[in-house]
């Protein structure tokens, strides 16, 4: 009985320390998901360029939805200036060459000339290519929080 409780333990303590850890492609898939936030606030065409699939789709919280080009634009002339954005807790899920990340972000700044914050429950939807991942569609829905 002692060696049975033994043994449960040590498989409780590995798959939590497993499910804690994430594998190498979510650290990457965390990774861009943060760089693509820090892109947004400093403005870094290039990365967003980059960044979103040539197909890409970004469908707004007012339910738009805006080409790659078109959302890369908005940053561009300095329509919408982001002065931070925060995220919660990533969800990732891969399959294959696709992965799906959801989540919450807190964020703040001017948009259209005006200053807000809001909460935006987000599914982000990245493929990977030539080893890197792209985003090829993202929807944004506002909500109260994290």
């Amino acid at each position: 009985m002692r060696k049975h409780l033994l043994a449960v333990a040590a498989v409780s303590i590995s798959s939590a320390v497993f499910a804690q850890t994430p594998d190498p492609m979510r650290r990457q898939i965390t990774q861009d998901e943060d760089a693509w936030r820090k892109a947004r606030i400093e403005g870094d065409l290039k990365f967003l360029d980059r960044f979103y699939a040539k197909e890409g789709r970004i469908q707004g919280i007012d339910g738009k939805v805006l080409s790659r080009d078109e959302d890369i634009a908005i940053f561009k002339t300095g329509k919408i200036k982001p002065k931070f954005i925060e995220h919660g807790p990533l969800n990732i899920e891969i399959y294959g060459n696709t992965a799906v990340v959801t989540g919450v972000d807190h964020l703040g700044g001017t948009a259209f000339g005006h200053y807000g914050e809001m909460y935006i429950r987000f599914t982000d939807v990245l493929v990977r290519r030539d080893g890197r991942w792209q985003l090829i569609v993202q929807q944004g829905t506002k909500t109260e929080g994290l």
